[in-house]
């Protein structure tokens, strides 16, 4: 029996429904080329694959003349994965229609499903050349170009985009990425400074420019950017949290903490804009508030290791040791791998009695990153704190071994070489530091302030500076 559809229902969903209907009930309804595209569409992007195959094959029995339907069978043949099937069909439905783009889109990407880009954008380029949708078009071979790390072209594509479609925020996004890949951030800079005075109010252009601006530190420039955000697109939530992590790079830390609480108020809350909250506290010496916002993020995200080794760090500062310990080894068990934390665990069990355990978790760092930038260094210390000078100085040089261009262990080496009194040695060392980093030698007088009174080190110095600007 066949039934005439309601050609006045122009509803996908109205169609759908019909289609199923006739499916369930086993009965046979007239549906026009226009109405078929749409239900086999409706299935395909949804990945309902197996009513979309249905779709196709009661459609091209009704219209065996339309080559669209093939096409769609190409198209449901790349969904699952039978890309030979794809192509073979492909092949043949552009011999009859060589011109058609959509035909000539899809075979495209079939091959970059594939991973043939360099096949896939030659059939985008065909495609472009009868194709009304082209900002498509070049956006597809960008990332096509991206696929093969071939960034410059990518960029080359997606500026072809926006001069279609100025308005593609997709396209926003991908050219600031790809600038930030090529290594190319001060052109994007300029060209999205270009972009926004042809077009002032675009919120994506402001945003993507405050980012670049960001990753170049310049912050106060970010600030002003996402301040445009704000003004064009008040509910903007990602301009209030970007331009707080601008505020925090500033040490505005008051401020950023005020624009990170907006982020709240906007959004679902979210962890980590409470840990950047805590973070700014934690700047500010409000342990209270920085501990209360850190405990608020590890309720929401307790998979992120930095949270517990946040609320680590503010309970030793509160001399809290017990609560330090077990949030450090919380922190760890997130993520063991991360030696920034091992080493704080070291360095806590060191400062609360916990001698052997210090040195396991410091022998395990040193064999696991032996060019890490402090390992030696609070090793050494701790050794140096317990009065060992023997055991800061042997510490010390198997460090030096390990990274000898460190001038800051040479530095170090001065120090607890002077301590034991063995000061030609001392002086030696602490000349060579200098000659390796004459920055550095004020940390040395922090971190030995019993040498400030030494007229030998500022000798040294003086020598040394009068060497330099001979």
């Amino acid at each position: 029996m066949t039934e005439d559809f309601d050609p006045f229902s122009h509803d996908v969903n109205d169609l759908v429904g019909k289609f199923d209907e006739m499916i369930r009930q086993d009965k046979m309804y007239f549906f026009d080329v226009e109405e078929f595209e749409e239900i086999i569409d409706f299935y395909l992007e949804r990945n309902i694959t197996k009513k979309a195959r249905k779709a196709i094959d009661y459609a091209m029995r009704q219209h065996p003349s339309s080559t669209v339907f093939m096409l769609r069978k190409a198209q449901y043949y790349a969904d699952v994965n039978n890309t030979i099937k794809a192509l073979e069909i492909l092949h043949k439905i552009e011999m009859l229609e060589p011109q058609n783009p959509e035909i000539l889109a899809t075979k495209g990407a079939v091959y970059s499903q594939l991973k043939l880009y360099k096949e896939a954008i030659s059939e985008y380029e065909k495609a472009i050349l009868y194709s009304d949708d082209k900002d498509d078009l070049y956006t597809r071979i960008a990332f096509e170009y991206e696929e093969i790390k071939e960034y410059n072209l990518a960029i080359e594509y997606l500026v072809k985009a926006l001069e279609f479609n100025p308005e593609n925020q997709a396209v926003i996004y991908e050219l600031a990425f790809c600038y930030e890949l090529a290594g190319r951030e001060a052109e994007g800079i300029a060209f999205f400074g270009d972009f926004l005075d042809k077009h002032p109010y675009s919120d994506i252009a402001w945003f993507n420019l405050g980012i670049a601006y960001s990753n170049q530190q310049l912050y106060e420039k970010a600030i002003d950017a996402y301040e445009f955000v704000i003004a064009i697109t008040p509910d903007f939530s990602s301009a209030y949290f970007n331009k707080a992590n601008a505020l925090a790079n500033l040490e505005q830390y008051q401020e950023a903490i005020k624009y990170y609480q907006e982020t709240l108020e906007m959004e679902v809350p979210d962890g980590m804009t409470y840990y950047y909250i805590g973070e700014c506290y934690e700047k500010l010496d409000d342990m209270e508030n920085a501990y209360s916002n850190y405990r608020a993020a590890a309720r929401l995200e307790p998979e992120v290791s930095d949270i517990w080794a946040g609320l680590a760090i503010v309970s030793d500062r509160t001399g809290n040791g017990k609560a330090a310990l077990k949030y450090i080894r919380k922190a760890l068990s997130v993520e063991e791998s991360n030696m920034d934390f091992k080493l704080i665990l070291a360095d806590m069990c060191a400062r609360y009695g916990k001698l052997d355990e210090a040195i396991t978790h410091y022998e395990h760092v040193l064999r696991r990153e032996p060019g890490h930038p402090d390992v030696w260094l609070e090793f050494s210390g701790m050794w140096y704190d317990l009065e060992n000078l023997n055991e800061a100085i042997s510490t010390i040089m198997r460090g030096i071994e390990a990274q000898p261009s460190n001038a800051e262990q040479y530095y170090r080496l001065a120090g607890y070489l002077a301590a034991k009194g063995r000061t030609k040695e001392a002086y030696q060392n602490f000349e060579i530091a200098l000659y390796m980093d004459a920055t550095a030698y004020e940390q040395f007088f922090e971190y030995f302030p019993e040498h400030k009174n030494d007229v030998q080190f500022y000798n040294l110095i003086d020598q040394f500076k009068k060497n330099r600007d001979a």
